[in-house]
């Protein structure tokens, strides 16, 4: 009917200016990092040794890049294409931006994945990088004096824990909903943890095996399921 023919049309408009937006707006965001470096060299007269630049960015591009488009894959699902362009951009996006979304998509009771839920993560993910931008400007002039304490040995476990802290925080709503689901990845992925050498070298392709062994397993349980 007319009603949800607009919806449609609204939907479709939304999602395009999303894009287009986000494609601008990290276009011109990588582009100004580039611009510090580079105008740190000309303003200083900074000589550059390029083969061994070239090579340090060769060796952190084999770690990262797979990482990168693991996260991309497993993230943009839970926080939509809005909350991709703006997390990935402002960054932790693993330890503070998909934690901010599935928190509000909790409170506010939608479904990740949906139209309601690309707005809530819209708004959760852009509340938490003004969040972040103010406390780290705050941080900068408050925080100076405690750095002795804060960088003690008695506080640092607890700062060295601070992700796997805040991921199980997030993840344990669902492993409780979906139990069976989460046998096997968590087999996996802690098989990978310990027997795994130079575990943070290859973690990018092992995120992508297991991944695929969990939709797998997914699929093949709701098979059984039917039956």
């Amino acid at each position: 009917d007319e009603k949800t023919m607009s919806n449609k049309n609204s939907s479709e408009a939304f999602n395009k200016s999303i894009h287009n937006l986000g494609r601008w707006s990290n276009s011109v965001a990588v582009i100004l990092m580039f611009c510090v470096p580079l105008f740190t060299m000309l303003i200083y007269k900074v000589e550059v040794d390029w083969p061994t630049t070239f090579k340090a960015a060769m060796q952190l591009c084999i770690v990262f890049i797979p990482t990168q488009l693991t996260e991309v894959i497993s993230f943009t699902p839970i926080i939509g294409a809005g909350g991709t362009y703006l997390s990935f951009i402002t960054g932790n996006v693993m330890n503070m931006k998909v934690p901010a979304a599935t928190a509000g998509h909790r409170l506010m009771n939608v479904v990740p994945h949906s139209e309601e839920g690309e707005v809530v993560s819209i708004l959760a993910i852009g509340m938490s990088s003004i969040t972040t931008t103010l406390i780290i400007f705050v941080g900068m002039f408050a925080l100076t004096p405690l750095m002795p304490l804060l960088s003690s040995e008695v506080l640092k476990p607890g700062f060295n824990n601070i992700m796997p802290a805040l991921m199980g925080a997030m993840l344990l709503p669902h492993l409780v909903k979906n139990r069976k689901y989460v046998v096997v990845p968590m087999i996996l992925a802690t098989i990978a943890g310990v027997v795994v050498a130079k575990y943070g070298m290859v973690q990018g392709y092992l995120l992508i095996g297991i991944m695929i062994a969990s939709v797998v397993t997914a699929i093949l349980l709701t098979k059984n399921e039917g039956k």
